[in-house]
């Protein structure tokens, strides 16, 4: 005889647990596929970290001045035109400098920043390069993830004078291939083409032979300073 007692357990197999146990399962895949996609779109990505150079945290700026960046599509090769770009001055933000600016004389591009040793090292040398042949040489520095405020403090600090421009998100120092090591620089002649480039330090001697690369015969200040010395 069929117990009809509502307060009878309800058997195993009767279509109402059966019911009642799909609801719980197809609950649990519904969240296990909304976790999934979760982890997948948001917090489960293998991408890797972003390596940035060693520097201050307060170095970088996040936001570019329009109208800036390189504006040919070429990588930097030596015997080949230099990739023109365009940068904000250092000193004049609201002007914007353009490589193409200087054509008609050898150009030193030299990228720095005020954390960078190596930098102020050789900051005095293309100064005194800059002065003495205002001609025929023009050198362009290129402060790397600083704001104006940094990149002008170093530059008044070593009295340096020739032009300086911003490049604060650094997509001209990436189009140039610049952020093995600091400081990097890049001898461009009189027609506009990149005659030879150096990752480090420019010391007299190396600076002496770029220069005959670009068409132009400097003795170094250090090497001319030694000279005179007794």
């Amino acid at each position: 005889m069929r117990d009809t007692n509502p307060d009878s357990p309800t058997p195993s197999n009767s279509p109402r647990r059966r019911y009642a146990s799909y609801a719980v399962l197809a609950v649990a895949v519904a969240i296990a596929i909304g976790v999934g996609v979760y982890l997948f779109t948001e917090g489960g990505s293998d991408k890797p970290a972003e390596v940035q150079l060693p520097s201050p945290s307060s170095l970088v700026s996040t936001t570019p001045y329009p109208n800036t960046g390189p504006i040919d599509a070429a990588r930097p090769k030596i015997g080949q035109p230099a990739p023109n770009f365009a940068l904000v001055d250092a000193r004049d933000p609201a002007k914007v400098v353009k490589l193409s600016d200087f054509k008609g004389k050898a150009v030193v591009v030299n990228w720095f920043a005020s954390w960078c040793v190596p930098c102020k090292e050789e900051i005095p040398e293309f100064e005194a390069l800059y002065k003495s042949l205002p001609d025929d040489v023009v050198v362009l520095g290129v402060d790397y993830l600083e704001d104006q405020s940094n990149a002008l403090g170093i530059l008044n600090d070593l009295g340096a004078t020739y032009p300086a421009v911003l490049d604060t998100n650094g997509d001209v120092a990436d189009h140039y291939r610049v952020g093995q090591g600091l400081p990097t620089t890049f001898f461009v002649d009189r027609d506009g083409v990149l005659r030879a480039e150096q990752l480090g330090q420019v010391h007299p001697d190396v600076l002496e032979k770029d220069l005959k690369a670009v068409g132009v015969s400097y003795t170094a200040l250090a090497r001319a300073t030694a000279a005179a010395t007794p």
